[in-house]
Parts: C-alpha cells; sequence; structure tokens
C-alpha cells in the first residue's frame, strides 16, 4: 500500500519544522548596539622632571603612565614627562640590567611643578617590572 502524498509531505516537513524553531530564535535577535564611551577631559597635563639613578648601570629603564611611555637609554638620567593631573599617580617601571648584574636598586624622583620631590626605590635582579604609585598633593 502506498502513502499519500500529504503524508509523505507531512514526514519531511516535521524535521524542517523542529529545527526551524531554534533557527528562528537564532535569526531573530536584536541587533548588536555598541556602547558609547565618553572620553574623560582631565584638564590641563602637568609637567614633571623624572630622575632615575641607579646602583648599577642599566641597559634601560621604561616609564609608562597611562598610555604615555618614556624610555632611559643607559646614558640618560632625567626626562621631562607630562601627565594628567590626578590625586594619585601610577607609574608601571621596567628596568633591565646587564646579566650577572648582582641584586640592586633604582632610585625613582619626581619633581613636579610647585611640589616636593616624591621618591620611590626598586630593588631587583636582571630585569624587574613594578607599579609605583605617586600620591600628589591637591592644587591649591
Amino acid at each position: 500500500m502506498t502513502r499519500s502524498p500529504f503524508t509523505v509531505t507531512l514526514i519531511a516537513l516535521v524535521p524542517l519544522a523542529v529545527l526551524g524553531w531554534p533557527l528562528a530564535r537564532v535569526i531573530n535577535q536584536k541587533a548588536y548596539v555598541p556602547i558609547e564611551v565618553e572620553e574623560v577631559n582631565s584638564g590641563p597635563l602637568v609637567t614633571a622632571d623624572l630622575l632615575v639613578r641607579s646602583a648599577h648601570p642599566f641597559e634601560s629603564i621604561q616609564v609608562t603612565i597611562g598610555e604615555a611611555s618614556w624610555t632611559f637609554a643607559p646614558d640618560e638620567d632625567i626626562k621631562e614627562i607630562h601627565y594628567p593631573r590626578d590625586a594619585r599617580l601610577i607609574l608601571t617601571v621596567t628596568v633591565d640590567w646587564p646579566k650577572d648584574t648582582p641584586e640592586t636598586a633604582v632610585l625613582l624622583t619626581l619633581q613636579p611643578e610647585g611640589q616636593g620631590d616624591l621618591t620611590r626605590t626598586l630593588w631587583g635582579l636582571d630585569e624587574v617590572t613594578a607599579e609605583i604609585e605617586f600620591t600628589l598633593e591637591p592644587e591649591a
């Protein structure tokens, strides 16, 4: 006995309907809307001198504040830097010393305009990376 064309068609369409429901949910999702990010204007930049002194000769010192970065060569010991005015200043410092250098120290001195010197000492062997935080005086 042969099946009716209606039954054969119905048997073929049932799996498509079962798969079509999850597919319809995936296709009919809401469009992606990116989040708008506002830029924060922190005002004018502060100028300061950054002085480095090392007990042993170093290969390089890299100082990063946010997206700005400064690299000290072995013959440099001072740079003028600019950073946004904020009460907390976080510096990421990476120091590379030559191989076979004993444990040694680097003295970082930040000399902001109109404020006293701020210093931190960083100890390490071969290579050291650290975050240093300075708390700045509020504007008068």
